[in-house]
């Protein structure tokens, strides 16, 4: 056989009559020839390129962080790219040229890749009734940096409710 056996597939054969996708597809469970196959056009995924990054630099752990005299962790995106790709599953930011990743330690990689915040949409949120817990929840981040970011910003902070029993 030359090709898939799914209409209007058209990629190679490569296993029981099936696309390399296709059987992938068809080992999880059904072939749904309906559902579109995500076609990368040979561009790596974020987790994808993780793995040829480490493979072709070596790991990123040992070495000194670019930004601090600690120890790197791991590699971090510098975010420099023009062409830079997003992870549709996470939003994770990426680029495919090995050269703009940076040994980092943890708290340099986080620094480098978390937004920043807001500030007075932290400010009205919690103004408003919203407690710090639940707009870290809404903006992915801990209750600990909302209030940092809100004394920080002057904002007088309401005592804690305590529940009674």
């Amino acid at each position: 056989m030359t090709g898939c056996v799914v209409p209007g597939c058209g990629r190679p054969h490569h296993a029981r009559g099936w696309c390399r996708p296709h059987w992938r597809r068809a080992r999880r469970g059904a072939v749904r020839p309906d559902d579109p196959i995500r076609d990368t056009a040979g561009a790596p995924s974020y987790f994808a390129l993780r793995r040829r990054l480490t493979a072709t630099r070596g790991p990123a752990a040992g070495r000194a962080c670019a930004e601090c005299p600690r120890t790197a962790y791991l590699w971090s995106y510098d975010g420099a790219d023009p062409d830079e790709r997003t992870d549709p599953s996470r939003g994770y930011r990426y680029s495919l040229d090995l050269a703009r990743y940076r040994p980092r330690c943890r708290s340099c990689h986080r620094r480098s890749t978390v937004e920043p915040l807001d500030a007075e949409r932290v400010a009205r949120l919690y103004r408003g009734g919203a407690s710090s817990a639940g707009i870290a929840a809404l903006l992915d981040t801990s209750p600990n940096t909302v209030l940092r970011l809100l004394r920080a910003n002057h904002v007088p902070i309401r005592s804690r409710r305590r529940r009674s029993r």
